[in-house]
């Protein structure tokens, strides 16, 4: 196995869906949150885990810079748009993206 490091880093976002809000969420995301993803310098991927009112969103970058820009100019109208359907307060962590990949 090789341990493959090209400077992208994931940015996870931790929260919970307000009850009776999940359709909502997903519609909010769908026609909000990913095209506002889809601009920005060095996004890579989205990935989204649900279950039930539990959302973890990783989102892939291609580096810390590109994310921290996110962060600090784009991710606040983010949050504003999607407080509506949250409850509670988001947890967001970065990390270094490491993949693993086989060779045969």
């Amino acid at each position: 196995m090789q341990k493959i490091n090209n400077g992208q880093v994931a940015r996870s976002v931790r929260f919970d869906i307000a009850t009776d809000k999940n359709e909502e969420f997903h519609t909010i995301f769908r026609n909000d949150i990913l095209p506002i993803l889809k601009k920005q310098d060095g996004f890579r991927n989205e990935l989204l885990l649900v279950d039930n009112q539990h959302v973890l969103a990783i989102s892939v970058w291609s580096n810390l810079d590109s994310a921290r820009k996110y962060e600090s100019t784009t991710y606040p109208q983010v949050d504003k748009t999607l407080r509506p359907v949250m409850f509670g307060k988001p947890t967001v962590e970065t990390y270094q993206y490491d993949s693993l990949s086989t060779t045969a």
